[in-house]
């Protein structure tokens, strides 16, 4: 009788499935050598496929993207990066210069109109964006994003310069590793981050960047805000906007400590955006609080506006509200340890956390019961006059940093266009969105 194929395949995978009882030893250091092997092959063979994929990916791209050709690359991770560089580009285009805006998501109406000459190219997300990135051919690259050259964002060797601009006052010492190590120029908000940069260059010898006196060009956007906000309701209103993950006082204390608060003042709480699609459920609790109001609104400016003192604890937004309202600050303090971070090679404390503490001040989180008669003691004893003294030894160019940043990426981008500075590097064909 003649058997099929497919009964013989068949026939075989039915004698594997058998159980079958089986007598042997291996002693423990024989297992674990082959533990080691298999784990080993494993690994291996993932980072072999992986390396495979992002090396399909650079050929892909590399192909197809081979003419994106631009002068200024202005390049915007996600859309609420927007703040930063649309007020660059209003004076980069004044400038007579014509910049190409590289978003990894699509513009719609609802954003703000770019400036005439400002070319605009939506990019994916992820990894695909990145790999277009990798091999653009620019001038200058000017992005907000971290670890150039460390993870998926790579240096391209079309690119003559790669400049970081900073969308939010900080210290080295919060970011990862090497988070400014591979950049040309770092656009600096203010002493504290120039310092620390240098420091880092010492602590592992690597080479000197050029580091710019520029600011913070979102401020502008923020001041406008205020300025054009209307008048405070009367009473007093504390502004709850802490981060998100696992060092969100939220997550740490719950909601509860809410209560005596509103029994007092009105109360705006405002959770992070990002809590939303990291913590749901606890989103939805915090949506849930009674007697209080929630703000989801696109920016926090108007939350902020009717605001007379925040609480938060490690959110960027302590800084905005302190610089820009020029109120005062009570941060529920968490002890971190920099593990993991820049801050672990630094080493000390937080440099601008010890310059803010008069107006940014700390409430040990054992004492989140007190937070209500804590607020009241820091309203009664702020000082806007000391603020002022203090921002402006801190940040540089307070309110016209967009306009530096332009003047300072003209001069760049005269620099490398230098026949001294551009030897051995590919040639900028002059084309669409070119200077």
């Amino acid at each position: 009788m003649r058997i099929s194929p497919a009964f013989r395949l068949a026939l075989l995978l039915g004698l594997l499935a058998q159980p079958r009882e089986a007598a042997a030893y291996i002693d423990p250091g024989t297992g674990s050598a082959l533990f080691y092997v298999v784990t080993g092959v494993v690994v291996s063979a993932y980072f072999a496929a992986r390396g495979l994929y992002y090396r399909a990916l650079e050929l892909l791209f590399r192909a197809r993207f081979r003419h994106s050709r631009c002068s200024i690359a202005i390049h915007c991770e996600d859309p609420r990066y927007e703040i930063t560089f649309m007020p660059i580009l209003r004076h980069l285009a004044a400038l007579g210069m014509t910049p190409t805006y590289f978003t990894m998501y699509e513009r719609d109406a609802s954003y703000e109109p770019l400036p005439p000459g400002v070319e605009h190219r939506a990019i994916p997300p992820g990894m695909v964006g990145y790999a277009h990135l990798n091999h653009i051919e620019a001038v200058v690259l000017v992005t907000t994003t971290p670890q150039l050259d460390v993870m998926t964002f790579r240096r391209s060797r079309r690119v003559r310069s790669y400049v970081m601009v900073q969308h939010a006052l900080g210290e080295s010492r919060f970011v990862r590793p090497y988070a400014y190590d591979h950049f040309d120029v770092v656009l600096c908000c203010g002493q504290v981050l120039k310092h620390n940069i240098r420091s880092m260059e010492a602590l592992r010898g690597s080479r000197d960047k050029e580091l710019l006196e520029t600011g913070l060009p979102h401020y502008e956007a923020l001041i406008a805000h205020r300025d054009a906000a209307p008048p405070r309701p009367v009473g007093t209103c504390v502004l709850v906007a802490p981060s998100w993950g696992p060092l969100s006082m939220f997550e740490a204390y719950g909601t509860d400590f809410i209560r005596p608060i509103a029994e007092r003042y009105r109360v705006i709480v405002r959770p992070h955006p990002q809590m939303r699609v990291s913590q749901p459920e606890l989103y939805a609790r915090i949506l849930s609080t009674p007697g209080v109001e929630v703000d989801t609104s696109r920016t926090p400016s108007g939350a902020m506006s009717r605001a007379d003192i925040l609480l938060s604890d490690i959110s960027g937004i302590a800084h905005e509200f302190a610089f820009i309202y020029e109120r005062p600050v009570v941060v529920i303090e968490r002890h971190l340890e920099p593990g993991g971070l820049e801050g672990e090679l630094l080493g000390g404390e937080s440099e601008i956390k010890q310059i803010c503490a008069e107006f940014i001040q700390s409430l040990p989180g054992e004492r989140i019961g007190e937070v209500a008669d804590e607020l009241a003691r820091v309203l009664a004893t702020h000082s806007p006059e000391r603020l002022r003294e203090v921002r402006n030894q801190l940040i540089y160019n307070f309110g016209c940093a967009s306009e530096v940043v332009a003047r300072q990426l003209a001069e760049i981008h005269a620099r490398a266009l230098r026949p001294s500075q551009t030897r051995g590097l590919a040639p900028i064909v002059d084309g669409p969105g070119n200077a």
